[in-house]
Parts: C-alpha cells; sequence; structure tokens
C-alpha cells in the first residue's frame, strides 16, 4: 500500500512537471509623453518628444539626446539619456505646484535636472497652472 502511495504521488509530480508553463503577464509600460520644464538663475529648458530630449541652458551648450529610460515612480517620472559626451537626468515630481520665479507662472510639477557640465538644476514643469496666459 505504501509503494502504491508513493508511485502514485511521484506520478503525479512527474506529470504535473510535463504541463505548460504559465504565460508571463504583458507588460505595458507607461509613457511620459511630451513634455516641457524650465529654470531660472541660471536659464535652462528641456523638452522631451518623440523619444528625444532637448536640453539649453544660457550657461552652457546644448544637446539632444535619445530617452534611453523613462520610468514612471511613486511621486513622478524619472527619464535619463546619454550618449559618448552628454547625459541627463530628469526627476519630475508630479502635482506638486511650482512657481518659476520671474514670469508670474506656476506649473504643475516641480523637475530636477542633472546634466552633464550644467550641474544641478531646479525648476518647473508640466502644465501651467496659474499665470497671465492661463484662461480664467
Amino acid at each position: 500500500m505504501k509503494k502504491t502511495i508513493a508511485l502514485s504521488s511521484l506520478a503525479f509530480l512527474a506529470l504535473a512537471a510535463c504541463s505548460e508553463p504559465a504565460e508571463a503577464p504583458v507588460v505595458v509600460e507607461e509613457k511620459l509623453g511630451d513634455y516641457s520644464a524650465l529654470g531660472t538663475e541660471p536659464g535652462w529648458a528641456v523638452e522631451i518628444k518623440d523619444d528625444k530630449i532637448s536640453f539649453s541652458s544660457q550657461n552652457d551648450k546644448g544637446f539632444t539626446l535619445p530617452v534611453e529610460r523613462m520610468k514612471k515612480t511613486d511621486s513622478g517620472w524619472d527619464v535619463r539619456g546619454f550618449s559618448g559626451t552628454d547625459n541627463i537626468n530628469i526627476h519630475i515630481t508630479s502635482d506638486q505646484q511650482c512657481s518659476d520665479g520671474m514670469s508670474d507662472r506656476s506649473y504643475a510639477d516641480t523637475v530636477k535636472v542633472e546634466a552633464s557640465n550644467a550641474g544641478i538644476l531646479n525648476g518647473c514643469g508640466g502644465t501651467v497652472t496659474e499665470g497671465p496666459d492661463v484662461p480664467s
């Protein structure tokens, strides 16, 4: 009787091992879409569009890089681009209202940019939420 139970258990385990593996769930990556950010002191701007990042600054040469990484985070987005000569990391904190300090405009997001030869830059991005050109 013990041999029959042991053999039955082994046969069951062997059949279970032969079953088809479960399909992996399809992962759909979220994309940020077109996005603009800017900062002052010194003046700089970032535009993310068509899987490219364009950076310009009053104090440094500008550059355009392909988006190498775009990741949704708990607080917003992290976007990264790099090449043999330039790199940029963009950290977007969504829904944290930000004022650019010079134009009387407020924006939906706070942005931190780390760009080659420009250091760490802080500014605003996303939708303009308040200001002279926002319809009331």
